[in-house]
């Protein structure tokens, strides 16, 4: 019986030893980096018996929003108590402090909290969470758990009040609980205006009573939607034909949009509707065809490069649509501006349109230009009149800017500058910036998502208030806003890839002063943030810590390569076995060479721990290296041998080794002497939009004495040639050991360009980069 007993004991006291030992603790780690931190030694403990102290109803709805999120992983919640002076964590109202400003104070004993309104309680919690160990952020619950969070002084408040993030639901559809999911994002990094584009070409997202055909027709269009990322195709999507059934799409019922402000509200965002008009609008003309300039038939657009798909202002009909459609938007968003859009309006058929011609005439206007101008004027007047603010893209400048109107600056600083000077407000949005939707790393080592580039360091460095501005015009620089547009984005997946991290950069931009800025300080605190979207299980890029790979062929038959990374101070270690990198390969000094065909594989690695992601390139050293070439067609003189240097281009249309051809191909590469083959490899670029298409036909000859061919290879790709979009496409040819002096390639351009195609009727473009030999 004692030995029972005794047994008994020994469990009991291995189970409290354990429950003891599971005490999570976190570091001093946050984005955005508070104005000041002050850590020290030793932690404070939150477990089941803490008790969190507020003063009135206000920090009592924030306080239990926030230490709700104990019980998913702890299977406790803290408790709220409202009017108790013997709280562990304790909210103070302190009226001094500017309104989203906060202090956070943690001792070893308590936690204090200082602010003057809701949105500071409500940061002051974000950065506690950020304190909280990592594995708070997973989705499994504990046992026995209790958090450490560390000794620190945290004095903080913004530097702007615009900190934005857009997101495009009109050219993928996000439900409302994913838009939900977007909002807790944005709020853990204290951003605080939502930016939401419900309508364009491709979807009207909104529900509007007095116009149900803008979301039975216009909400929805016939699915190209591809999820294959090696591909990208919007910019070449077949446009709907008669018959065919739209069934990809979706939209927001009045009681979600409501249902999502609310939820925003609580975590303090504003929400900003963008209805662009008058271009961009062919999901409203396709439901609506009286406000459009040309004759129908319309569908919604399929994807990108669409024509006739502008509001006609030269119609009466066409204002009252629009302020019918505002008369809803504005009853439902509370917040003091609304978004029109104004960017990208395609003119061409208010040119030729009786009506807008007419309008010109009597207003006296001098352009189409103008034309624009006086739409976007009497819009604002609708917006003005009904106690809103009218937020448009860069472009509304053109023609002469609206009175009261705020300025989005996308295309660069330039429209935000000149609208900072003229005393109108403005949210800086440049591209290179803030497009979180361009490329964050090497073409040819990232998804095939976006276009052009927007790297991480662009985003954190750039300043926000030009140093071209006085002062006093600075004032009129609300903020910044990361935009993420949705063309290459098919599921929330590649939405956090693409979003993350450059929104922190963004977000560290709009919150810090810009001498407090620290790129290799944001860069150590990113890794801890990539650990809390790890527990989450949440996609993200590690394009700026992956390692670049760069070449270039040398004059002795070889390939120099040089590796790098975006982030500084990392070690680089890489193979050319195809094997996986390890700190027992090749540590990456300097440049260096490699003579014989390898595949590249190389990571990053920061105290002994790897890191990026593994790069991977393919290097062919092959045996037309040496040949010379001649082109009877197109009759060309290249002394380089381009075709011929061992260097490769990536999936960029600007890449030097690309060879642009504008005729049929017809090129003769001669051997020094007799070359034993049998394979040959064409890699061309494929850029539809820019009429850069693959051939349609190609075929290889042999010749043993440089004077007589003979035909040893040929393909037809139709069906490859003429399918549109963004990507390389190659074109192996294997054939039987053949013993060769000279090879002929042929290749036949698209020409003319088919039907549905962005450049119809015209002659494309072949773009190749070598002719690899084996």
């Amino acid at each position: 019986m004692k030995i029972h007993k005794f047994l008994i004991l020994v469990c009991l006291l291995i189970f409290v030893s354990c429950a003891k030992k599971n005490l999570q603790l976190g570091d001093v780690s946050l984005i955005p980096m508070p104005v000041e931190v002050a850590p020290s030694e030793g932690y404070f403990e939150i477990n089941k018996n803490t008790i969190v102290s507020v003063e009135n109803e206000t920090q009592a709805m924030i306080a239990n929003r926030f230490f709700k999120q104990f019980e998913v992983v702890s299977g406790w919640i803290p408790s709220v108590k409202t009017g108790t002076e013997k709280g562990d964590i304790i909210l103070i109202n302190d009226s001094s402090f500017h309104e989203e400003a906060y202090e956070l104070n943690v001792t070893k004993s308590t936690i204090e909290i200082k602010a003057a309104t809701g949105a500071g309680f409500f940061y002051a919690l974000q950065s506690l969470k950020q304190l909280l160990p990592t594995s708070f952020y997973a989705k499994k619950q504990l046992v026995n758990v209790s958090w450490g969070v560390p000794v620190v002084r945290i004095k903080d408040a913004p530097n702007f009040k615009w900190r934005g993030y857009m997101l495009d639901v009109s050219r993928h559809f996000f439900d409302k609980e994913q838009v939900k999911d977007a909002l807790d994002f944005m709020a853990e990094i204290k951003l605080n205006r939502f930016h939401w584009h419900l309508s364009d070409d491709q979807g009207w997202r909104i529900e509007i009573k007095k116009y149900p055909k803008l979301t039975e027709v216009g909400a929805w269009r016939v699915d190209y939607n591809i999820t294959d990322e090696s591909l990208s195709n919007w910019w070449g999507r077949p446009i709907q034909k008669e018959g065919e059934k739209a069934t990809y799409g979706g939209f927001y019922t009045q009681d979600d949009i409501k249902e999502i402000v609310a939820y925003a509200k609580e975590r303090f965002i504003e929400i900003i509707p963008e209805i662009d008009m008058p271009g961009h609008s062919l999901a409203a003309i396709a439901s609506y065809p009286e406000i459009a300039c040309a004759d129908g038939p319309f569908y919604v657009g399929t994807g990108g490069v669409i024509k006739n798909n502008t509001y006609c202002p030269g119609k009466e009909v066409t204002f009252e649509f629009v302020e019918d459609v505002l008369e809803e938007i504005i009853d439902l968003f509370p917040f003091e501006y609304i978004h029109i859009g104004g960017d990208e309006c395609n003119k061409e058929a208010w040119k030729i349109d009786p009506d807008c011609q007419q309008r010109i005439k009597e207003e006296n206007l001098a352009n189409e230009h103008e034309l624009q101008s006086y739409f976007i004027k009497r819009v604002e007047k609708m917006v003005n009149s009904r106690g809103k603010n009218m937020i448009g893209w860069d472009e509304i400048i053109e023609g002469g800017l609206a009175p009261n109107a705020t300025v989005m600056s996308w295309r660069g600083e330039k429209g935000g500058i000149t609208a900072a000077r003229a005393g109108h407000d403005v949210i800086m949005t440049p591209f290179k910036y803030c497009y979180l939707d361009l490329k964050q790393g090497d073409d040819d080592l990232e998804p095939n998502l976006g276009y052009g580039y927007s790297f991480l360091k662009d985003s954190y460095h750039y300043k926000i208030i030009s140093d071209s501005l006085t002062e006093e015009q600075g004032k009129h620089v609300m903020g910044i806003q990361g935009n993420l547009w949705t063309e290459s984005i098919s599921d929330f997946g590649k939405l956090t890839y693409m979003t993350f991290p450059r929104l922190y950069a963004i977000a560290e931009n709009g919150w810090i002063t810009e001498k407090s800025k620290d790129w290799e300080g944001f860069t150590k605190r990113l890794l801890t943030q990539f650990e809390r979207l790890d527990a989450r299980g949440t996609r993200y890029a590690t394009s700026a810590f992956n390692a670049r790979i760069d070449h270039k062929g040398n004059k002795n038959g070889g390939i120099d390569i040089t590796l790098k990374s975006e982030v500084g101070n990392l070690d680089i270690y890489y193979t050319l076995d195809g094997s996986t990198p390890s700190l027992s390969s090749n540590k990456y000094e300097n440049e260096f060479s490699i003579d014989k065909t390898a595949t590249l594989k190389a990571s990053t690695f920061l105290n002994e721990k790897q890191i990026g992601n593994i790069s991977q390139k393919f290097f062919p050293v092959h045996k037309g290296f040496g040949a010379s070439l001649v082109f009877n067609s197109p009759k060309i003189s290249d002394t380089t041998n381009a075709l011929i240097d061992l260097n490769y281009g990536k999936l960029n249309r600007w890449d030097a080794p690309w060879k642009t051809f504008n005729d049929n191909l017809d090129v003769e590469l001669n051997f020094p002497e007799i070359t034993e083959i049998n394979k040959v490899e064409l890699d061309f670029l494929r850029f539809t939009i820019a009429g850069i298409y693959v051939p349609e036909y190609v075929e290889i000859s042999a010749s043993e004495d440089g004077k007589s061919f003979k035909k040893i290879a040929e393909i037809n790709q139709m069906e490859a040639s003429h399918t549109q979009g963004r990507n390389k496409v190659k074109t192996t040819f294997d054939f039987p050991k053949t013993k060769v002096k000279a090879l002929k390639i042929k290749a036949r351009r698209v020409n003319p360009i088919p039907e549905g195609h962005h450049k119809v009727g015209t002659a494309s473009k072949i773009l190749l980069d070598e002719l690899v030999i084996f």
